[in-house]
């Protein structure tokens, strides 16, 4: 079996304009969701969700490249830990802020479909610590994504592995080499 070099087209690019929403998104989180532009950080998150779930079909459905044989076990493991909690908080954190619009108790609009309430409104204490939690995995996100990319350009620039050139697009290698 040949051993894939780099990501396929699909999983950069899911990569990629995943990663540009979510540090999209985080801003907008915390300088307009105070506004009447709160809307957007909503529409956002939705999009994110429905990438993500369509990031984690294809990653279970292909084939992607073996971690470089020069890794030590410590660096794979911290990898592999790093990736799955990327991918539950990708996947958890659009769900928890869901979660907070569908238990307002008002109508909303997602994506263009309108939804009735599905429920009674929580109570305030109950919205407040939903809302707490969601900002922490925001935060979380944030700070566990700049260093999965400190990571990446450390491991390419530092110690000389191809990790971040299998996930650009070959027409950026001439940049990294």
């Amino acid at each position: 079996m040949e051993i894939q070099q780099g990501y396929s087209r699909v999983a950069k690019s899911l990569h990629w304009l995943i990663a540009l929403l979510i540090f999209s998104e985080y801003f907008i989180g915390i300088t307009l969701d105070n506004t009447g532009w709160k809307w957007l950080h909503f529409q956002v998150g939705s999009v994110i969700l429905i990438l993500v779930l369509c990031r984690i079909i294809w990653r279970v459905t292909h084939t992607y490249p073996a971690m470089d044989s020069s890794l030590s076990r410590i660096n794979k493991l911290m990898a592999h830990a790093g990736h799955h909690t990327l991918y539950l908080l990708m996947f958890l954190l659009p769900v928890s802020g869901l979660i907070l619009v569908f238990t307002k108790g008002v109508p909303l609009d997602l994506l263009g479909i309108h939804f009735q309430p599905l429920m009674e409104p929580l109570n305030y204490h109950s919205r407040h610590t939903i809302k707490e939690i969601h900002e922490y995995m925001a935060n979380g996100i944030f700070y566990l994504a700049l260093l999965h990319a400190l990571a990446a350009i450390g491991h390419q620039f530092i110690h000389k592995t191809p990790i971040l050139s299998r996930m650009l697009p070959k027409s950026w290698s001439k940049f990294i080499e």
